[in-house]
């Protein structure tokens, strides 16, 4: 069960990010970062995964949505506990995690190929060492949230304005 009191300690919760890429079908090479901008590119912050600011906790599913049904590559989320060093620019080759990012690089999810849904493309990791899951994390001092860098794993041609969703499943420490 997942629970939105984020105080319950053990308890289950799901927080979701949702970019959506720029609007232009320029195609995509292998090992590149899916972001929201090809020149001012943020990372995918999961805002409140935690109870508290500093906490932890196991990432133990995660679930990515996309809007384009014919999307099917797999594809890699990185995970840090501050804002990555690496490229987090839309389309541009990925450099995370870079060495200033050893102190704070959490791990990552490995997504298997997205298949078509209906509406959507999705997929979605869970328990196995293939993926990466589970994951534990902890949190800085003072920030309640990580970071994550989402890369193709496999050239592909995006639709324009194309929506992008990530959930992860953390169980609090």
């Amino acid at each position: 069960m997942i629970m939105k009191n984020r105080n319950a300690i053990g308890q289950k919760i799901r927080v979701t990010v949702t970019k959506t890429r720029p609007a232009n079908t320029t195609a995509y090479g292998a090992e590149d970062v899916v972001s929201e901008n090809a020149s001012s590119g943020t990372a995918w912050v999961f805002d409140a995964i935690v109870h508290t600011a500093g906490a932890g906790g196991t990432i133990v599913a995660a679930t990515l949505v996309d809007d384009d049904t014919g999307r099917t590559q797999a594809m890699t989320l990185y995970l840090f506990d501050a804002t990555p060093a690496g490229n987090l620019n839309d389309n541009l080759a990925n450099t995370n995690p870079v060495a200033a990012d050893v102190d704070n690089y959490l791990g990552r999810i490995e997504f298997p190929a997205l298949s078509d849904n209906g509406g959507l493309s999705d997929t979605r990791a869970s328990h196995g060492i293939a993926n990466g899951l589970p994951l534990t994390v902890k949190t800085v001092a003072g920030d309640d949230a990580i970071y994550g860098v989402l890369v193709s794993e496999g050239a592909f041609t995006p639709s324009s304005g194309e929506i992008f969703s990530i959930s992860l499943i953390m169980e609090q420490d």
